[in-house]
Protein backbone atom coordinates (compact mmCIF):
# COMPACT_ATOMS: atom_id res chain seq x y z
CA UNK A 1 0.00 0.00 0.00
CA UNK A 2 2.56 2.25 0.85
CA UNK A 3 4.56 1.77 -2.42
CA UNK A 4 0.82 2.58 -4.04
CA UNK A 5 1.12 5.79 -2.29
CA UNK A 6 4.22 6.54 -3.25
CA UNK A 7 3.92 5.98 -7.16
CA UNK A 8 0.55 8.51 -6.93
CA UNK A 9 2.31 10.92 -5.42
CA UNK A 10 4.94 10.64 -7.81
CA UNK A 11 2.75 10.44 -10.74
CA UNK A 12 0.96 13.88 -9.41
CA UNK A 13 3.78 15.61 -9.56
CA UNK A 14 5.26 14.57 -13.04
CA UNK A 15 1.51 15.60 -14.05
CA UNK A 16 2.11 19.02 -12.60
CA UNK A 17 5.51 19.78 -14.42
CA UNK A 18 4.09 18.63 -17.72
CA UNK A 19 1.14 20.43 -17.70
CA UNK A 20 2.49 23.86 -18.15
CA UNK A 21 4.85 22.66 -20.88
CA UNK A 22 1.56 21.92 -23.09
CA UNK A 23 -1.04 24.80 -21.72
CA UNK A 24 1.64 27.67 -20.75
CA UNK A 25 -0.85 29.92 -20.63
CA UNK A 26 -3.42 28.18 -18.15
CA UNK A 27 -3.02 29.01 -14.31
CA UNK A 28 -1.06 27.64 -12.14
CA UNK A 29 -4.16 26.11 -10.07
CA UNK A 30 -5.31 24.68 -12.48
CA UNK A 31 -6.68 21.43 -11.08
CA UNK A 32 -6.23 17.68 -12.03
CA UNK A 33 -8.86 14.71 -11.83
CA UNK A 34 -7.21 11.79 -10.64
CA UNK A 35 -8.80 8.71 -11.62
CA UNK A 36 -8.41 5.19 -9.63
CA UNK A 37 -4.49 3.76 -9.26
CA UNK A 38 -3.90 1.26 -12.38
CA UNK A 39 -3.31 -2.15 -11.52
CA UNK A 40 0.43 -3.66 -12.34
CA UNK A 41 -0.64 -5.34 -15.89
CA UNK A 42 -2.55 -2.35 -17.01
CA UNK A 43 -1.78 0.91 -18.97
CA UNK A 44 -4.64 3.64 -17.71
CA UNK A 45 -4.91 7.13 -17.25
CA UNK A 46 -4.11 8.61 -13.88
CA UNK A 47 -5.27 11.73 -14.03
CA UNK A 48 -6.67 14.65 -16.56
CA UNK A 49 -6.70 18.18 -17.27
CA UNK A 50 -9.10 20.20 -19.64
CA UNK A 51 -8.36 24.14 -20.46
CA UNK A 52 -9.62 26.26 -23.41
CA UNK A 53 -7.52 26.78 -26.25
CA UNK A 54 -5.98 29.58 -24.10
CA UNK A 55 -4.58 27.06 -21.31
CA UNK A 56 -7.45 28.65 -18.84
CA UNK A 57 -8.97 26.35 -17.00
CA UNK A 58 -12.81 24.85 -17.84
CA UNK A 59 -15.42 23.49 -15.57
CA UNK A 60 -18.02 23.02 -17.79
CA UNK A 61 -17.50 22.19 -22.08
CA UNK A 62 -20.55 22.26 -23.68
CA UNK A 63 -21.63 21.62 -27.03
CA UNK A 64 -19.29 22.99 -29.78
CA UNK A 65 -16.62 24.19 -27.52
CA UNK A 66 -13.48 23.76 -27.95
CA UNK A 67 -10.53 22.61 -25.59
CA UNK A 68 -7.47 21.02 -24.52
CA UNK A 69 -7.43 17.72 -22.92
CA UNK A 70 -4.29 16.53 -21.47
CA UNK A 71 -4.06 13.01 -19.68
CA UNK A 72 -1.60 11.46 -17.60
CA UNK A 73 -0.53 7.59 -18.44
CA UNK A 74 1.22 4.76 -16.14
CA UNK A 75 1.32 1.85 -18.25
CA UNK A 76 2.75 -1.40 -16.33
CA UNK A 77 2.46 -3.24 -19.18
CA UNK A 78 5.24 -1.39 -21.50
CA UNK A 79 7.82 -1.15 -19.02
CA UNK A 80 10.92 -2.48 -20.28
CA UNK A 81 9.90 -3.29 -23.84
CA UNK A 82 11.93 -2.93 -26.27
CA UNK A 83 11.50 -2.23 -29.89
CA UNK A 84 12.11 -4.83 -32.87
CA UNK A 85 15.44 -3.18 -32.99
CA UNK A 86 16.55 -4.08 -29.08
CA UNK A 87 16.28 -0.22 -28.57
CA UNK A 88 14.21 0.82 -25.34
CA UNK A 89 10.41 2.51 -26.31
CA UNK A 90 10.92 6.50 -26.12
CA UNK A 91 8.19 8.72 -26.76
CA UNK A 92 8.32 8.60 -30.47
CA UNK A 93 6.89 5.32 -30.55
CA UNK A 94 3.92 6.20 -29.13
CA UNK A 95 0.72 6.87 -31.13
CA UNK A 96 -2.64 8.25 -29.71
CA UNK A 97 -5.66 9.05 -31.87
CA UNK A 98 -9.52 9.47 -31.07
CA UNK A 99 -11.83 6.54 -31.45
CA UNK A 100 -15.22 8.43 -31.63
CA UNK A 101 -17.35 10.72 -32.79
CA UNK A 102 -17.69 12.23 -29.80
CA UNK A 103 -15.26 14.29 -30.01
CA UNK A 104 -13.48 15.66 -33.08
CA UNK A 105 -9.97 15.67 -33.38
CA UNK A 106 -8.37 14.25 -36.64
CA UNK A 107 -4.39 14.39 -35.34
CA UNK A 108 -2.53 12.34 -33.03
CA UNK A 109 -1.61 13.03 -29.29
CA UNK A 110 1.39 15.07 -28.49
CA UNK A 111 3.61 13.11 -26.17
CA UNK A 112 5.46 14.45 -23.23
CA UNK A 113 7.49 13.73 -19.97
CA UNK A 114 8.49 10.36 -20.89
CA UNK A 115 9.63 8.47 -17.57
CA UNK A 116 10.78 5.50 -16.86
CA UNK A 117 9.63 4.98 -13.22
CA UNK A 118 10.43 1.86 -10.79
CA UNK A 119 8.44 -0.64 -12.77
CA UNK A 120 5.55 1.32 -15.32
CA UNK A 121 6.03 4.03 -18.31
CA UNK A 122 4.87 7.50 -17.21
CA UNK A 123 3.96 10.12 -19.74
CA UNK A 124 1.59 12.67 -20.97
CA UNK A 125 -0.36 12.86 -23.53
CA UNK A 126 -1.88 16.30 -25.17
CA UNK A 127 -4.52 16.57 -27.97
CA UNK A 128 -5.27 20.33 -28.96
CA UNK A 129 -8.24 22.37 -30.05
CA UNK A 130 -10.90 19.21 -29.51
CA UNK A 131 -14.07 20.07 -30.23
CA UNK A 132 -17.33 18.21 -28.30
CA UNK A 133 -20.31 17.04 -29.99
CA UNK A 134 -22.26 17.42 -27.33
CA UNK A 135 -23.17 13.39 -27.39
CA UNK A 136 -21.28 11.90 -24.93
CA UNK A 137 -18.94 12.21 -21.80
CA UNK A 138 -16.79 9.04 -22.61
CA UNK A 139 -13.64 9.87 -24.14
CA UNK A 140 -12.11 6.37 -25.99
CA UNK A 141 -8.48 6.44 -27.46
CA UNK A 142 -6.35 4.03 -29.33
CA UNK A 143 -2.99 3.78 -27.95
CA UNK A 144 -0.06 1.52 -29.66
CA UNK A 145 3.54 1.19 -29.62
CA UNK A 146 5.26 1.94 -33.27
CA UNK A 147 7.84 -1.27 -33.75
CA UNK A 148 7.06 -3.70 -31.09
CA UNK A 149 4.86 -6.22 -29.87
CA UNK A 150 3.09 -4.93 -27.34
CA UNK A 151 -0.82 -5.32 -27.72
CA UNK A 152 -3.15 -2.22 -29.31
CA UNK A 153 -5.37 -0.97 -26.73
CA UNK A 154 -7.70 1.35 -26.17
CA UNK A 155 -8.01 3.33 -23.00
CA UNK A 156 -11.09 5.29 -21.86
CA UNK A 157 -11.69 8.29 -19.64
CA UNK A 158 -15.20 10.03 -18.74
CA UNK A 159 -14.84 13.79 -18.40
CA UNK A 160 -17.89 15.13 -16.28
CA UNK A 161 -17.31 18.80 -17.02
CA UNK A 162 -19.05 17.69 -20.43
CA UNK A 163 -22.42 18.66 -20.85
CA UNK A 164 -24.47 16.37 -23.20
CA UNK A 165 -26.75 18.03 -25.62
CA UNK A 166 -30.64 17.96 -25.03
CA UNK A 167 -31.94 15.69 -27.54
CA UNK A 168 -35.68 15.72 -26.41
CA UNK A 169 -35.42 19.17 -27.40
CA UNK A 170 -33.16 19.47 -30.06
CA UNK A 171 -34.94 20.95 -33.94
CA UNK A 172 -33.24 19.37 -36.52
CA UNK A 173 -32.54 21.23 -39.57
CA UNK A 174 -34.59 20.50 -42.65
CA UNK A 175 -32.89 20.18 -46.12
CA UNK A 176 -34.49 21.91 -49.44
CA UNK A 177 -32.55 22.86 -52.87
CA UNK A 178 -32.12 26.70 -52.78
CA UNK A 179 -31.05 27.34 -56.36
CA UNK A 180 -30.56 25.20 -59.68
CA UNK A 181 -28.78 26.04 -62.57
CA UNK A 182 -28.33 24.41 -66.20
CA UNK A 183 -26.47 27.27 -68.52
CA UNK A 184 -27.96 28.91 -71.11
CA UNK A 185 -29.20 25.91 -73.97
CA UNK A 186 -29.17 22.14 -73.36
CA UNK A 187 -28.76 20.37 -77.05
CA UNK A 188 -29.78 16.83 -77.50
CA UNK A 189 -26.31 14.40 -77.12
CA UNK A 190 -24.40 17.06 -75.63
CA UNK A 191 -23.48 17.45 -72.07
CA UNK A 192 -24.32 19.72 -69.32
CA UNK A 193 -23.38 20.53 -65.72
CA UNK A 194 -26.32 20.66 -63.50
CA UNK A 195 -25.67 23.17 -60.57
CA UNK A 196 -27.42 22.53 -57.41
CA UNK A 197 -27.55 24.69 -54.14
CA UNK A 198 -28.30 22.78 -51.21
CA UNK A 199 -29.24 24.31 -48.05
CA UNK A 200 -29.94 23.57 -44.81
CA UNK A 201 -32.26 25.46 -42.40
CA UNK A 202 -32.41 26.46 -38.78
CA UNK A 203 -31.74 24.28 -35.90
CA UNK A 204 -30.04 23.87 -33.01
CA UNK A 205 -28.00 21.06 -34.17
CA UNK A 206 -26.20 19.47 -36.88
CA UNK A 207 -27.05 17.54 -39.76
CA UNK A 208 -24.52 14.31 -40.29
CA UNK A 209 -24.34 12.11 -43.53
CA UNK A 210 -25.87 14.64 -46.35
CA UNK A 211 -26.26 13.44 -49.34
CA UNK A 212 -28.17 13.98 -53.03
CA UNK A 213 -29.15 11.97 -55.04
CA UNK A 214 -30.53 12.58 -58.81
CA UNK A 215 -33.24 10.34 -60.13
CA UNK A 216 -32.94 10.61 -64.35
CA UNK A 217 -35.45 10.32 -67.21
CA UNK A 218 -35.26 7.71 -69.65
CA UNK A 219 -32.38 8.45 -71.94
CA UNK A 220 -30.45 11.19 -70.30
CA UNK A 221 -27.44 10.14 -68.21
CA UNK A 222 -24.38 11.12 -66.25
CA UNK A 223 -21.31 11.98 -68.55
CA UNK A 224 -19.33 10.62 -65.29
CA UNK A 225 -19.44 10.17 -61.76
CA UNK A 226 -22.28 8.72 -59.45
CA UNK A 227 -25.62 9.64 -58.73
CA UNK A 228 -25.20 10.33 -55.15
CA UNK A 229 -23.13 12.71 -54.00
CA UNK A 230 -22.15 12.71 -50.30
CA UNK A 231 -21.96 16.03 -48.73
CA UNK A 232 -21.42 14.62 -44.84
CA UNK A 233 -22.02 17.40 -42.06
CA UNK A 234 -23.95 20.57 -42.64
CA UNK A 235 -24.37 23.14 -40.05
CA UNK A 236 -27.62 25.34 -39.28
CA UNK A 237 -28.47 27.87 -42.39
CA UNK A 238 -25.60 26.50 -44.21
CA UNK A 239 -25.18 25.74 -48.12
CA UNK A 240 -23.75 23.29 -50.04
CA UNK A 241 -23.40 23.82 -53.86
CA UNK A 242 -22.60 20.33 -56.07
CA UNK A 243 -22.42 19.67 -59.59
CA UNK A 244 -23.71 16.91 -61.66
CA UNK A 245 -22.40 16.08 -65.37
CA UNK A 246 -25.30 15.15 -67.31
CA UNK A 247 -25.43 13.55 -70.88
CA UNK A 248 -29.15 13.86 -72.24
CA UNK A 249 -28.34 11.01 -75.87
CA UNK A 250 -28.97 12.26 -79.22
CA UNK A 251 -31.85 9.76 -79.10
CA UNK A 252 -34.10 11.92 -76.45
CA UNK A 253 -36.59 13.05 -78.24
CA UNK A 254 -38.83 14.78 -75.28
CA UNK A 255 -38.88 18.65 -74.85
CA UNK A 256 -38.54 18.99 -71.04
CA UNK A 257 -35.48 16.31 -69.00
CA UNK A 258 -37.62 16.02 -65.41
CA UNK A 259 -34.66 15.57 -63.06
CA UNK A 260 -36.18 14.76 -59.72
CA UNK A 261 -33.61 15.20 -57.01
CA UNK A 262 -33.47 13.27 -53.28
CA UNK A 263 -31.80 14.41 -50.24
CA UNK A 264 -31.24 13.26 -46.89
CA UNK A 265 -29.64 13.84 -43.41
CA UNK A 266 -30.00 12.86 -39.91
CA UNK A 267 -29.55 15.30 -37.12
CA UNK A 268 -25.87 14.81 -35.13
CA UNK A 269 -27.38 15.03 -31.84
CA UNK A 270 -30.99 13.67 -31.68
CA UNK A 271 -30.39 11.06 -34.29
CA UNK A 272 -33.52 12.23 -36.37
CA UNK A 273 -34.06 11.95 -40.22
CA UNK A 274 -34.07 15.70 -41.74
CA UNK A 275 -36.85 16.55 -43.35
CA UNK A 276 -36.94 17.78 -46.88
CA UNK A 277 -38.72 19.22 -49.51
CA UNK A 278 -39.50 17.37 -53.07
CA UNK A 279 -37.47 19.28 -55.88
CA UNK A 280 -37.66 18.52 -59.54
CA UNK A 281 -35.30 20.40 -62.21
CA UNK A 282 -37.06 20.81 -65.45
CA UNK A 283 -34.40 21.56 -68.16
CA UNK A 284 -35.38 22.30 -71.74
CA UNK A 285 -33.88 20.20 -73.95
CA UNK A 286 -33.41 21.24 -77.83
CA UNK A 287 -32.78 19.15 -80.60
CA UNK A 288 -29.77 19.98 -82.69
CA UNK A 289 -31.07 21.37 -86.41
CA UNK A 290 -30.79 18.83 -88.93
CA UNK A 291 -32.50 20.35 -91.77
CA UNK A 292 -30.63 20.08 -94.91
CA UNK A 293 -30.72 21.21 -98.62
CA UNK A 294 -29.48 18.75 -101.40
CA UNK A 295 -28.67 20.15 -105.13
CA UNK A 296 -29.96 22.68 -106.99
CA UNK A 297 -30.76 21.72 -110.35
CA UNK A 298 -31.34 23.72 -113.36
CA UNK A 299 -30.16 23.58 -117.36
CA UNK A 300 -26.72 26.17 -117.96
CA UNK A 301 -28.08 27.62 -120.21
CA UNK A 302 -31.60 29.46 -121.55
CA UNK A 303 -32.85 30.79 -124.64
CA UNK A 304 -34.36 34.27 -123.41
CA UNK A 305 -38.26 34.26 -123.56
CA UNK A 306 -38.37 30.65 -123.15
CA UNK A 307 -38.80 29.09 -119.34
CA UNK A 308 -36.47 26.91 -117.47
CA UNK A 309 -37.41 25.02 -113.90
CA UNK A 310 -34.79 25.36 -111.03
CA UNK A 311 -35.64 22.83 -108.34
CA UNK A 312 -34.03 22.14 -105.07
CA UNK A 313 -34.55 19.12 -102.78
CA UNK A 314 -34.70 19.33 -98.87
CA UNK A 315 -34.80 16.69 -95.82
CA UNK A 316 -35.62 17.01 -92.13
CA UNK A 317 -32.84 14.41 -90.12
CA UNK A 318 -34.10 15.51 -87.17
CA UNK A 319 -36.05 14.35 -84.38
CA UNK A 320 -39.32 16.51 -84.50
CA UNK A 321 -41.13 17.88 -87.16
CA UNK A 322 -40.70 21.18 -88.77
CA UNK A 323 -43.27 23.93 -88.98
CA UNK A 324 -44.78 25.88 -91.99
CA UNK A 325 -41.63 25.70 -94.40
CA UNK A 326 -41.97 28.01 -96.86
CA UNK A 327 -39.88 28.91 -100.00
CA UNK A 328 -39.28 32.07 -102.05
CA UNK A 329 -37.23 32.70 -105.21
CA UNK A 330 -35.69 36.21 -105.83
CA UNK A 331 -32.95 37.00 -108.06
CA UNK A 332 -32.02 38.76 -111.47
CA UNK A 333 -33.28 38.24 -115.11
CA UNK A 334 -35.70 35.60 -113.28
CA UNK A 335 -38.75 36.95 -114.74
CA UNK A 336 -41.17 37.75 -111.25
CA UNK A 337 -40.11 36.76 -107.92
CA UNK A 338 -42.13 33.95 -106.24
CA UNK A 339 -43.21 32.30 -103.15
CA UNK A 340 -44.62 29.02 -101.96
CA UNK A 341 -45.78 27.50 -98.79
CA UNK A 342 -45.00 24.29 -98.35
CA UNK A 343 -46.25 23.07 -94.93
CA UNK A 344 -45.05 20.87 -92.45
CA UNK A 345 -42.42 19.17 -92.72
CA UNK A 346 -42.18 15.12 -90.43
CA UNK A 347 -38.78 13.96 -89.04
CA UNK A 348 -37.20 11.75 -91.40
CA UNK A 349 -38.94 13.46 -94.51
CA UNK A 350 -38.14 14.71 -97.71
CA UNK A 351 -39.05 17.07 -100.66
CA UNK A 352 -38.33 19.31 -103.61
CA UNK A 353 -39.35 22.67 -104.30
CA UNK A 354 -39.95 23.94 -108.16
CA UNK A 355 -39.66 27.38 -109.43
CA UNK A 356 -39.78 28.82 -113.32
CA UNK A 357 -38.01 31.33 -114.64
CA UNK A 358 -37.91 33.61 -117.81
CA UNK A 359 -35.28 35.41 -118.48
CA UNK A 360 -36.00 38.79 -120.42
CA UNK A 361 -32.63 39.71 -121.08
CA UNK A 362 -29.14 37.96 -122.72
CA UNK A 363 -26.35 37.61 -120.09
CA UNK A 364 -26.07 36.63 -116.87
CA UNK A 365 -29.22 34.89 -114.58
CA UNK A 366 -28.60 34.89 -111.10
CA UNK A 367 -30.90 34.01 -108.41
CA UNK A 368 -32.00 32.49 -104.77
CA UNK A 369 -34.04 30.24 -103.27
CA UNK A 370 -34.34 31.07 -99.43
CA UNK A 371 -36.51 28.43 -97.19
CA UNK A 372 -37.83 29.44 -94.28
CA UNK A 373 -38.92 26.92 -91.18
CA UNK A 374 -39.49 26.72 -87.62
CA UNK A 375 -37.50 24.06 -85.90
CA UNK A 376 -38.33 22.18 -83.02
CA UNK A 377 -37.69 25.02 -80.50
CA UNK A 378 -40.13 27.12 -82.16
CA UNK A 379 -37.19 29.56 -83.59
CA UNK A 380 -37.44 30.94 -87.60
CA UNK A 381 -34.58 29.07 -89.39
CA UNK A 382 -32.93 30.35 -92.98
CA UNK A 383 -31.08 28.16 -95.46
CA UNK A 384 -30.36 29.85 -98.69
CA UNK A 385 -29.23 28.30 -101.67
CA UNK A 386 -27.40 30.38 -104.98
CA UNK A 387 -27.17 29.69 -108.83
CA UNK A 388 -26.25 30.80 -111.74
CA UNK A 389 -26.77 30.61 -115.78
CA UNK A 390 -26.94 32.35 -118.85
CA UNK A 391 -29.72 33.51 -121.46
CA UNK A 392 -28.98 33.53 -124.74
CA UNK A 393 -30.99 34.98 -127.89
CA UNK A 394 -32.14 32.16 -130.50
CA UNK A 395 -30.05 31.08 -133.00
CA UNK A 396 -30.13 32.57 -136.89
CA UNK A 397 -32.00 29.59 -138.53
CA UNK A 398 -32.65 31.88 -142.25
CA UNK A 399 -29.21 32.78 -142.81
CA UNK A 400 -29.84 36.46 -141.54
CA UNK A 401 -33.30 36.96 -143.31
CA UNK A 402 -36.42 37.76 -142.13
CA UNK A 403 -38.75 34.55 -141.67
CA UNK A 404 -41.65 36.87 -143.36
CA UNK A 405 -39.91 37.97 -146.46
CA UNK A 406 -40.07 36.02 -149.60
CA UNK A 407 -36.83 35.51 -151.35
CA UNK A 408 -36.72 37.50 -154.67
CA UNK A 409 -37.00 35.60 -158.38
CA UNK A 410 -33.27 36.27 -159.83
CA UNK A 411 -33.15 38.29 -162.68
CA UNK A 412 -32.99 35.81 -165.81
CA UNK A 413 -30.96 38.10 -167.70
CA UNK A 414 -28.37 37.67 -164.86
CA UNK A 415 -28.76 33.43 -164.89
CA UNK A 416 -26.02 31.68 -165.87
CA UNK A 417 -27.41 27.90 -165.22
CA UNK A 418 -30.88 25.93 -166.10
CA UNK A 419 -33.83 28.19 -166.27
CA UNK A 420 -36.96 27.60 -163.31
CA UNK A 421 -39.12 26.58 -165.92
CA UNK A 422 -36.73 24.06 -167.62
CA UNK A 423 -36.82 22.58 -163.88
CA UNK A 424 -40.41 22.80 -164.13
CA UNK A 425 -40.67 20.33 -167.16
CA UNK A 426 -38.41 18.31 -165.68
CA UNK A 427 -40.80 17.38 -162.79
CA UNK A 428 -43.44 17.20 -164.98
CA UNK A 429 -42.05 14.75 -167.19
CA UNK A 430 -40.37 12.90 -164.34
CA UNK A 431 -44.54 12.41 -162.96
CA UNK A 432 -45.74 11.56 -166.49
CA UNK A 433 -43.49 8.72 -166.50
CA UNK A 434 -44.33 7.07 -162.91
CA UNK A 435 -47.82 7.17 -164.21
CA UNK A 436 -47.35 5.24 -167.43
CA UNK A 437 -45.52 2.97 -165.33
CA UNK A 438 -48.14 2.48 -163.17
CA UNK A 439 -50.77 2.27 -166.04
CA UNK A 440 -48.41 -0.36 -167.87
CA UNK A 441 -48.34 -2.71 -164.37
CA UNK A 442 -51.76 -2.48 -163.90
CA UNK A 443 -52.69 -3.83 -167.00
CA UNK A 444 -50.45 -7.09 -166.59
CA UNK A 445 -51.75 -7.45 -163.36
CA UNK A 446 -55.55 -7.87 -164.70
CA UNK A 447 -54.33 -10.06 -167.78
CA UNK A 448 -52.55 -12.26 -165.08
CA UNK A 449 -55.98 -12.53 -163.36
CA UNK A 450 -58.02 -13.52 -166.30
CA UNK A 451 -55.81 -15.81 -167.59
CA UNK A 452 -55.72 -17.67 -164.57
CA UNK A 453 -59.89 -17.40 -164.38
CA UNK A 454 -60.16 -18.60 -167.88
CA UNK A 455 -57.60 -22.34 -166.52
CA UNK A 456 -60.15 -22.25 -163.93
CA UNK A 457 -63.21 -22.84 -166.06
CA UNK A 458 -61.74 -25.12 -168.31
CA UNK A 459 -60.63 -27.45 -165.00
CA UNK A 460 -64.19 -27.44 -164.20
CA UNK A 461 -65.73 -28.52 -167.64
CA UNK A 462 -63.14 -31.31 -167.78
Amino acid sequence: MKRILTALLTLCMVFALALPAFAEDAASSTPTTPTPAPARSDVAVVSYAVTNVAGGEVTTINKGDHINVVLQIADYSAYGAKDVDGNDITAATITARFNTTDFTYTGVGEVGRFVAESDYLSYTLLFRDVVYNGTSQTLPINLSYNRTTLPFQTISLTMGQCVLADKENAKTPSLMVRTSGYGEVVTAGEEFTLSLGIYATDGNENLNDVSVTLNLPENVSLSGGSLTQYVGTMTPKATKTLNFNVLPSAGFSGTVADISVTLTGTGADSGTAATTTPFTVSVPVTQPNRFEVGKLEMQDTVNVGDTASVTLSYVNKGKRELGNLEARLTGTNIGSESYQYLGNLNAGSEGSVDFDITPDAAGTISGVITLTYEDANGKIQTVSKDFTATAEEYADNWGGMDPGMEEPMPDESQQTGLPVWGWVLIVLGGAAVVVVIVVVVRKRKKAKALANLEAEDDDEDI
